[in-house]
This record gives C-alpha cells, sequence and structure tokens, in this order.
C-alpha cells in the first residue's frame, strides 16, 4: 500500500519512486497490483536473487530494465569476530536466532537434536526469538516436542533477547532452518561471528553463503541431512573453526552496511 500511495503522490509531485521488495508476501498479489507498482515505479529493488527471481516467473510486465538487487546491508561493528573457544571438554553450544513462525522451520531443528541426543553428543542449544501471537501453535508445538522427547534440560527456549551477539560469540555452532526467507540477516551475523554455520538448502540461503562457501549447507526439511553434516563438524571441529574466521572476514566485506548505503544511493543518483 506504501508504494501505492507512493506512486499517486509522483503523479502531482514529480518526486521519483524506489520500491523494494523484502519478502515473498507480494509474488502472490493480485496481478494488477503488481502491475501498478512495477509500472509506477522507477526502480525495483529487490534483496536477493532469489526474490527477484520468484518475481519474474509472475510476472514483471516489460520493467526488466528497472530491476536491480541490493542485498541488505549489516552494520557488524556491534558483532565482534571472537577469538577461537575451541572447547574440547564441554558440551556443545549451539543455538538458532529467528522469531517463531510459518516462516521458519524449528521443528527441524528440534527433530535434528533429538537425533543428537541419541547419538549421544552433550549439547545445549538455545532458540533465540519471540512467539508470534497469531503462531503461538508452533511455539508449543517445539515446545512439546522436546519435553515429550526428554530434552527439557538441553533445549532453551529464551524468547526475544537483546544481546544476540554476545549470545554469538559463545556459540561453537549456529543452526538455521527456514521456509521462505528472502535474505537471511540472522545467517550473515552469525557467520560474521566466525562460528560454523548450518543452514538448509533454500534457494536464497544457498545465495547468501555463495553456495555454501561460507556456510555448511543441508537439505531443507531433512534432520538426517543436517545430522549428517554435523557430525563431520564434530569429527572435524578445528578445520571448521579456521574456515569460519575466514568466512567472518569475506562476509564482512560482502555485507558491510556502508557498501549496502553505497549502492542504494547510486541507485538514487541514477533517476533524479
Amino acid at each position: 500500500m506504501n508504494a501505492i500511495l507512493a506512486i499517486v503522490c509522483s503523479w502531482f509531485t514529480g518526486a521519483k519512486v524506489v520500491t523494494t521488495f523484502h519478502g515473498f508476501g507480494y509474488v502472490n498479489a493480485p496481478k494488477a497490483l503488481r502491475r501498478i507498482i512495477f509500472r509506477g515505479s522507477d526502480r525495483i529493488v529487490f534483496v536477493s536473487e532469489g526474490l527477484k527471481q520468484a518475481f519474474v516467473k509472475r510476472g514483471v510486465f516489460g520493467c526488466e530494465k528497472k530491476i536491480m538487487v541490493v542485498p541488505n546491508g549489516v552494520n557488524f561493528s556491534k558483532l565482534k569476530l571472537r577469538e577461537n573457544c575451541h572447547r574440547i571438554d564441554e558440551k556443545i553450544e549451539m543455538c538458532m536466532v529467528g522469531s517463531f513462525g510459518e516462516g521458519r522451520n524449528h521443528m527441524l531443528v528440534c527433530r535434528f537434536l533429538h537425533l543428537l541426543e541419541q547419538e549421544g553428543v552433550d549439547f545445549h542449544f538455545t532458540f533465540v526469538g519471540a512467539s508470534r501471537p497469531k503462531e503461538m501453535e508452533l511455539y508449543n508445538q517445539c515446545v512439546d516436542y522436546c519435553k515429550n522427547n526428554g530434552l527439557d534440560e538441553k533445549v532453551t527456549f529464551a524468547g526475544l533477547c537483546d544481546n544476540v551477539p554476545d549470545i554469538l560469540g559463545t556459540m561453537d555452532a549456529f543452526i538455521y532452518s527456514t521456509r521462505h526467507d528472502s535474505f537471511g540477516l540472522a545467517v550473515i551475523e552469525a557467520i560474521s561471528t566466525g562460528v560454523p554455520t548450518f543452514v538448509n538448502d533454500w534457494c536464497t540461503m544457498v545465495e547468501i553463503t555463495h553456495n555454501g562457501r561460507w556456510a555448511t549447507l543441508f537439505k531443507s526439511d531433512d534432520e538426517t541431512s543436517l545430522l549428517t553434516a554435523f557430525k563431520d563438524f564434530l569429527s572435524h571441529r578445528e578445520e571448521y573453526l579456521t574456515k569460519a574466521r575466514k568466512n567472518a572476514i569475506e562476509v564482512r566485506e560482502a555485507y558491510g552496511i556502508e557498501k549496502h548505503i553505497s549502492a542504494l544511493q547510486g541507485i538514487y543518483q541514477s533517476i533524479v
């Protein structure tokens, strides 16, 4: 609706309109609405190539020259590149950051943790993220699953936290499972701290990790695939930690907020 209002205002003011799409919601919007937005905007910006292609498949109404991809930027000043904190004799600390909702697959992670428990691995996992009021059932299902499978003492549902950078700095691994994220800020933030990261092979996750160069990919909705990947990590932790620190440096160069702002400024300048 904001895009429509901006387009209407531009008719009377001559102002240029840049419309940015951050999620997959508008992919299924009525064709007439998408046509108005695309044709009425001077530039169409998507935060990932995967999101862009989803729209292209539904039609962009001859506006191909207006379309571009500008990945989200991250302010890495709040995220410290941690020191190597390899703890051989202590339990494995892991977490996932993201609110509970149908866009993420927390239950997949719960099923993976059950398998990890059966393997005899000593671990503790923290789910960081609020439970949305309209989707409390998804949160409750995860809590019940963990209780019913004896994971109460190994899994913490921490809710909304304002110290995520500090939490990431203490983790041995970061696990993330999505159904249709359009980018993956939490994944980029985790990688940037130097923690080994595992994420499913959803299109935008493949994209932002450079085809798995910066994170370990596992098959979507397949906890056994994640378990296999994680067991390799347990057997080669030093190698994963060394690679994770290199990944952190490269990710910071690719997704810094300064680079993002510069790209947006270039777009604005090109149409004024």
